[in-house]
């Protein structure tokens, strides 16, 4: 005979408080809630902005070759707002590719301009607003 434990009964209780939903969502999207202030990109619990400008690049050359990339965790605030719990780096390189990432003092930064990469080579010193960019 087991007997339930103080903790697998504060768990079995507070795991009815969660919930969880998925969303496909297109980087359009993410973008808007973002620049709606929808979306936090740097709760206290998230490394700010640590990637290097070649993972950067590899980031978008995968979203444009259409390769998936790992789904973008959540948390819904009080107020309805999504802090951004796993995929900070992932955001806020698409956001700096298109000139909408704020810094820590809530400065707008520069576009990002890409490096070449192994499949796409003729990404190297594209911005977002290059009229020849076809992204």
């Amino acid at each position: 005979m087991s007997t339930s434990s103080p903790l697998d009964e504060q768990i079995a209780l507070r795991s009815q408080e969660i919930s969880t939903d998925a969303y496909a969502m297109s980087v359009g999207e993410v973008l808007s809630l973002y620049r709606d202030g929808e979306l936090n990109l740097h709760p206290e619990f998230q490394r700010f902005f640590r990637w290097s400008e070649e993972q950067k690049s590899r980031l978008i050359e995968s979203v444009l070759l259409g390769i998936p990339i790992p789904p973008i965790f959540v948390s819904q605030d009080s107020d309805g707002r999504w802090d951004v719990i796993d995929g900070l780096q992932r955001l806020s390189t698409i956001f700096e590719l298109t000139g909408d990432l704020l810094d820590e003092e809530g400065k707008r930064k520069p576009p990002l301009p890409l490096l070449g990469t192994k499949y796409l080579p003729d990404l190297k010193g594209k911005t977002w607003g290059d009229r020849d960019a076809s992204y």
